[in-house]
């Protein structure tokens, strides 16, 4: 952008709208840039802490009449503040300290848009949302271009980024689009659905299946390959003898037998995601948010503009009290305050604002 070689400062104006004072710097090498407070929305369309209410709502689905009812202007208003955070970096507006993360869980979320079944391609770590969007199909070639947004945003960041590992389902065109965006990930097959599969066909087995579950589950928690491989087999075994009479319950046992190759792929990668736990917290924020607005209705550029505002809120919103009081993350305010260790003013959309200036990718420091 040329900020490295210096600026100067070019002029100023005071807002007729807004009454605030803009400034605007020339580039040394060249453009001039103009300077808004971080207390302003884009384009001064209004202040953020008038703004912050209605957005936070708005995470939550409320409808933007019901907004305007409670917090003035009209519904059009607070559609169009939603969709200025969708051009926002989710990689570039998070990443302030340290790196993009190297593990990963990603899937798709089922959803429709003007009664067509569509996906949001979901990417998360580091307990934040790296990146939601729309894909019109589950096939290899969509699910490569949504998923590749993230591929996008994180190499602006790190322009060598490519992750070590990434947790997915299973789902064949899933695993061919991460193969084909970055050549050297492992795919850690999620040990979670598998284990719902199986609970799905033995639900009525009743005592019989929680000592099928223990056994699941103590083939998880093996230290390393070798004694996984063992007590893999050793599940097998139990499961031919005391679940002969299950056939639908037994070929499942047997069909997660046969994938320990895909499974012990994780050992390789100690601090990967082993289950989807890290993509079904956002997943279950985000099912909730669609279900409430009787999802997408209209063109894919808002859908897609949506889902991307409601990312950036997942990460930037404030915890409530309740949640912030927990001895597991003392006096952290939001996501972003987790991953990085600061935040850069209290009041949550201006924080957001700062992070995501230049689209994210310009504020790369704590600011004192």
């Amino acid at each position: 952008m040329g900020f490295e070689e210096g600026f100067h400062w070019h002029d100023q104006r005071t807002s007729a709208k807004q009454e605030v004072v803009i400034r605007r710097i020339k580039l040394k090498a060249g453009g001039v840039y103009q300077l808004v407070p971080s207390t302003m929305m884009p384009y001064l369309s209004g202040h953020t802490r008038e703004v912050s209410n209605g957005l936070w709502l708005r995470h939550w689905a409320v409808p933007y009449e019901v907004i305007a009812a409670v917090l003035g202007r009209d519904a059009s208003y607070w559609e169009r503040m939603e969709y200025g955070l969708a051009r926002i970096s989710l990689v570039g507006s998070l990443v302030k300290t340290g790196s993009v993360p190297s593990h990963l869980a990603a899937d798709e979320k089922i959803t429709y848009r003007n009664g067509q079944e569509c996906y949001i391609g979901l990417t998360a770590g580091g307990d934040c949302v790296l990146g939601a969007e729309l894909s019109l199909k589950e096939d290899t070639v969509h699910l490569a271009e949504a998923y590749g947004v993230f591929k996008a945003e994180a190499q602006t960041v790190e322009p060598t980024y490519c992750p070590l590992s990434v947790n997915l389902d299973g789902w064949q065109a899933s695993n061919a689009a991460w193969k084909g965006l970055f050549e050297q990930v492992t795919i850690v097959l999620c040990f979670l659905h598998a284990y719902l599969k199986i609970r799905d066909v033995g639900k009525g087995l009743k005592d019989r299946f929680g000592e099928l579950g223990n056994q699941l589950w103590a083939v998880y928690r093996q230290a390393d390959k070798v004694l996984f491989r063992q007590q893999m087999g050793a599940l097998l075994l139990w499961a031919q003898v005391n679940l002969a009479d299950v056939d639908r319950v037994r070929l499942k046992v047997e069909t997660l037998c046969g994938k320990v190759s895909l499974f012990e792929t994780a050992y390789d990668h100690p601090a990967c995601y082993r289950t989807s736990n890290q993509i079904d917290r956002p997943m279950d924020s985000l099912d909730r948010y669609l279900y409430a607005m009787r999802y997408f209705k209209g063109h894919r550029s808002s859908a897609n503009a949506k889902i991307r505002a409601w990312a950036l809120v997942y990460n930037f919103a404030p915890f409530s009290k309740r949640v912030q009081n927990r001895a597991e993350r003392p006096k952290k305010s939001s996501r972003f305050e987790e991953f990085n260790g600061f935040i850069y003013q209290a009041n949550w959309l201006e924080n957001l604002l700062i992070a995501g200036s230049m689209n994210g990718f310009r504020c790369s420091h704590k600011i004192r």
